[in-house]
């Protein structure tokens, strides 16, 4: 029973780290009473607490998910209960129960350098999470300091992964500090790493120049219209209006870029002079360029994209980018099978995009990441590596309707501009939208729950970061770690380590 509840408590505290609590202090010890609660249990036990905690923290953090699945799909509470209790189970129970079992194997390791391996084997869990069944990135526990600038700017080198081996770090030497004896071995490695950390990310923040190159101006519409999450037919092209009034009340300046968030369009602009001559009208003025996201379907085929369009000041399309990272039985059906039976009319599935294409504004190349791309890393690597100047996120949050989720969201995309050194610029239905510079500072954002415009300047910068350029090596690294340390772990008297 103890184990129990100090296994939810840990639950709970982890998920209060994370926005719009934000509680960040909390990731520092959260992880605490799952450390001493595993150490000493029989194998099954700790697979079980492992699998407890990771859907009980889950279930606290994405409370809005069942609610979601039926607003979204029009399903029972019942289904929409049992698709959380099978997505939080696949896509993290089984990597954080496997970690618990491995952690049991870790008492033949020397104080001094447990934080560091059994940080190790946490990180390689969470790589497993985003690695296996699609990936599941969300609130892995480095997101939960990214409002800490200072440890945040090692994303540049390990990425998300680096912020959390620090953090979980600290967390095991303060269980090693609880255990039954004090030792301070541990709480020094601890300290030492993560000085050496705020000291790399406090250099980082006064070194880089965000000078470079000339301001460009941009203005972001948030129309907060829930037009788009179903692609119905009396929806179509109903919220262009919005956007376009919007639009004209926040550009100003000649030049200038203007970002729509996805499913800002709900037609098939190809198809349509008539909404191209409007959008042309309302960007004359001003010689803008417009990033605004809607479907596109392939001419004389039956396949659909979700895309993001380059509009030019004549409202002609210059180029797009098809999303190429699908959400399973929202924009496809995995194994072909619609469990959820939903009825959108007549865009039911999306194609991936094939292409990992740059948007050529009269800002510079952009590279863009509709709605989830945001969440991973590789994709905004993918742009950058091609010659990114600076990544444009569209997303549609409005069928959530939930903070919990759209601030968190937001707290992801900012740590995919210290990764890349890029300006990113966000555009989101319901917000926050903003404007976040290389170092993750926000420089603007919207109202969440609100229609709204923002306008401000940005950067094209170029370059390869670390992070960039060798990927989740420090996360591949922590695997190698885990797995010679299982290899090596010691028998107990019943056989099991």
């Amino acid at each position: 029973m103890v184990r129990l509840a100090a296994t939810s408590l840990s639950a709970v505290l982890y998920a209060w780290a994370f926005p719009p609590d934000a509680h960040r202090e909390l990731a520092w010890v959260a992880l605490v009473p799952l450390l001493l609660a595993v150490r000493g249990a029989s194998v099954g036990r700790a697979f079980a607490l492992g699998g407890l905690w990771s859907v009980a923290s889950a279930y606290v953090l994405n409370d809005w998910f069942p609610r979601a699945v039926s607003s979204y799909f029009h399903g029972s509470p019942g289904v929409s209960a049992l698709l959380f209790l099978g997505v939080s189970t696949l896509t993290a129970g089984l990597e954080y129960g496997a970690f618990a079992v491995w952690h049991r194997g870790t008492v033949h390791i020397s104080t001094a350098v447990r934080p560091l391996v059994v940080a190790a084997g946490w990180v390689a869990a969470d790589l497993g999470r985003v690695t296996f069944l699609g990936g599941d990135p969300w609130a892995l526990l480095g997101y939960s300091q990214v409002g800490l600038l200072p440890l945040a700017q090692i994303a540049e080198v390990g990425g998300v992964h680096a912020i959390s081996f620090v953090v979980v770090a600290a967390n095991v030497a303060l269980a090693e500090m609880c255990r039954f004896r004090a030792t301070w071995s541990g709480a020094v490695t601890a300290a030492t790493l993560t000085g050496i950390v705020l000291c790399f990310g406090f250099y980082r923040l006064h070194t880089i120049d965000l000078t470079a190159g000339p301001p460009i101006p941009v203005s972001i519409v948030q129309g907060n219209l829930d037009v788009g999450s179903q692609w119905r037919e009396e929806f179509y092209g109903l919220n262009l209006r919005q956007y376009l009034d919007l639009t004209a009340k926040v550009v100003r300046q000649s030049g200038s870029l203007v970002v729509w968030p996805e499913s800002a369009m709900t037609f098939f602009l190809d198809g349509e002079p008539a909404y191209q001559r409007a959008i042309g009208s309302t960007l004359a003025g001003v010689e803008a360029d417009l990033i605004a996201g809607g479907p596109r379907v392939l001419p004389g085929s039956d396949r659909y994209f979700n895309s993001a369009f380059l509009i030019d000041a004549t409202g002609r399309v210059r180029a797009h980018y098809d999303k190429q990272l699908l959400i399973p039985c929202a924009e496809f059906f995995p194994l072909r099978i619609d469990i959820l039976r939903r009825s959108f009319g007549r865009v039911r599935e999306f194609t991936p995009g094939e292409l990992s294409t740059l948007l050529p504004t009269r800002a510079g190349a952009a590279g863009v990441l509709i709605c989830n791309e945001a969440f991973f890393p590789g994709p905004a690597a993918e742009h950058v590596r091609k010659g990114a100047q600076f990544l444009v996120n569209i997303a549609n949050d409005s069928w959530l309707r939930d903070r919990k989720f759209s601030e968190p969201a937001f707290d992801m995309v900012t740590l995919r501009a210290i990764e890349q050194r890029r300006w990113m610029i966000r555009a989101s239905t319901a917000g926050p939208s903003g404007i976040i510079d290389p170092l993750g500072r926000v420089v603007a954002r919207t109202r969440w729950g609100t229609a709204d415009t923002l306008r401000g300047t940005f950067r094209s910068r170029e370059g390869l970061t670390t992070y960039a350029t060798v990927g989740d090596m420090f996360a591949i690294a922590c695997c190698i770690v885990a797995a010679l340390v299982w290899c090596r772990a010691p028998a107990s008297h019943d056989g099991t380590l």
